[in-house]
């Protein structure tokens, strides 16, 4: 097997692994479409169009004291928000929606 092969067939095993790894249903696939790359997340930001994640993490810190953040995505569509994910002192996990353009807590799921 040459060079070329070898690094063909690896690729193809990693892609393999990591495609097992995340199942892929419908509502999977719509949220990945919605959700901002780092860098346009960081356009986002640099234009004023929505509010630094620092900021909203903050803003979600001071709403649930003492909660570990775990994650802050931001989703597009019309009306940016973003999904900060938090372990509760309780030990539940929750997804805060805040308005990324406003700072607003919208709710949680």
């Amino acid at each position: 097997m040459n060079k070329r092969h070898f690094i063909t067939a690896g690729l193809a095993l990693v892609l393999s692994v990591a495609g097992a790894a995340l199942p892929m249903n419908a509502a999977n696939a719509q949220g990945l479409q919605n959700n901002y790359s780092a860098g346009q997340a960081r356009d986002a930001r640099d234009s004023g169009d929505v509010l630094p994640a620092l900021r909203v993490i903050s803003i979600v810190r001071s709403r649930y004291p003492g909660a570990e953040v775990l994650n802050a995505q931001l989703q597009g569509g019309s009306s940016p928000q973003y999904v900060v994910t938090i372990l509760t002192r309780e030990g539940r996990r929750v997804n805060v929606i805040v308005d990324a353009r406003t700072g607003r807590v919208i709710g949680e799921r």
